[in-house]
């Protein structure tokens, strides 16, 4: 895990002896689960998920006066599921926000020859190899490298993984005030332990319930308002209706269909991930009273998947109204079976841990 320094005489750098890139499907867990990997800890991608409790519904109005539909999201804020995971695992992750661009080079520069994965957030515009040319900040890579001209980092498998980035290309990223949940020059790295680190999944099995319960309790508590959880997605199916009114409505809501099923922060990849992780709890556990919500949030998956199907044809309906009238009513039966499959994994989680 050692890192080693470049040539005198160049701009100041550092490499990680050993690195091999952790392939996975969501920015976040990709880059915790690296750092993790590069320190020894051999998990998978849905426990991460799991323990770091990041399933979850967040509705985000659009901005007064713009022409977009509200950003509908399927999983906690950036962030806090490397904040849970690492907390659940007994690790320590240090945060640091520096206030410009030669204290983050230099930060990230002493975590890295510390022999640490340095977690970065990014703003995907910025990015060489992203496809999409709009601003969105809330993106995490995993820099394992820094030279004089390329930063070395990994992405998820959608991005195409191990990536060497123009410095220049890589600065402007991780600096941008733009676009989504903006937050420049923000880094994480594992800072040792409060306890001996976990080897692997069954070194962890004593913290699988607690995070169902964590996750289940706060998608049904109606008192974070109607943006959040289960409510946040009636919101956004009461809403749906009337995007037949946006303007290039046919572009749009395909679009909006296309980050549902892809983008980092959309609806059914995290609910994908989640299944997985109950499907691993279960096999760490062998608690069958797992097995039914595990059945029912596959049954949950196959719903987004149709619900996104659905919004995706949108061009093409000849009844356009309509045709949002039962995007809505599906929407409104994915958050009637999340609410009863959570309702279920409270219950049990609360038998488990002993919560009130």
């Amino acid at each position: 895990m050692s890192a080693a320094a470049r040539p005198a005489g160049r701009p100041r750098g550092a490499m990680l002896d050993g690195f091999r890139p952790v392939p996975g499907v969501h920015c976040e867990t990709t880059m915790l689960n690296n750092m993790l990997r590069h320190a020894g800890i051999d998990v998978s991608e849905a426990l991460v998920f799991g323990l770091g409790q990041g399933i979850d519904a967040q509705f985000f109005p659009p901005p007064p006066h713009v022409p977009v539909p509200p950003m509908l999201t399927g999983r906690v804020g950036s962030g806090r599921i490397a904040e849970n995971a690492c907390a659940a695992m007994g690790l320590s992750l240090a945060t640091v926000q520096e206030a410009d661009d030669a204290g983050a080079h230099a930060q990230a520069i002493s975590a890295l020859s510390a022999g640490q994965v340095v977690g970065v957030t990014v703003d995907i515009f910025h990015l060489d190899y992203f496809a999409s040319r709009t601003h969105f900040s809330a993106h995490c890579l995993a820099l394992h490298g820094l030279d004089a001209s390329t930063a070395y980092v990994v992405d998820t498998t959608q991005q195409g993984g191990a990536q060497e980035l123009p410095l220049e290309s890589f600065t402007r990223a991780r600096a941008s005030n733009e676009g989504f949940m903006p937050s420049p020059r923000l880094h994480w790295h594992l800072d040792g332990g409060r306890d001996p680190l976990p080897g692997g999944a069954a070194d962890l099995v004593p913290q699988v319930w607690p995070a169902v319960h964590g996750a289940a309790a706060r998608c049904l508590d109606r008192g974070r308002g109607d943006d959040r959880g289960i409510p946040a997605l009636r919101r956004a199916a009461q809403e749906i209706p009337g995007w037949q009114r946006l303007p290039r409505s046919e572009v749009m809501i395909p679009e909006t269909a296309r980050f549902w099923r892809f983008a980092g922060t959309g609806g059914t990849n995290f609910r994908g991930l989640y299944a997985e992780f109950l499907a691993e709890a279960h096999a760490l556990t062998g608690d069958a009273d797992l097995l039914p919500s595990l059945t029912r949030f596959e049954e949950i998956v196959t719903a987004w998947t149709e619900l996104i199907d659905h919004l995706t044809a949108y061009p093409e309906a000849l009844d356009r109204a309509a045709h949002l009238k039962v995007a809505a009513a599906r929407l409104h039966a994915v958050a009637d079976a999340e609410e009863a499959v959570f309702g279920r994994l409270l219950e049990l989680s609360r038998d488990r841990v002993g919560a009130v």
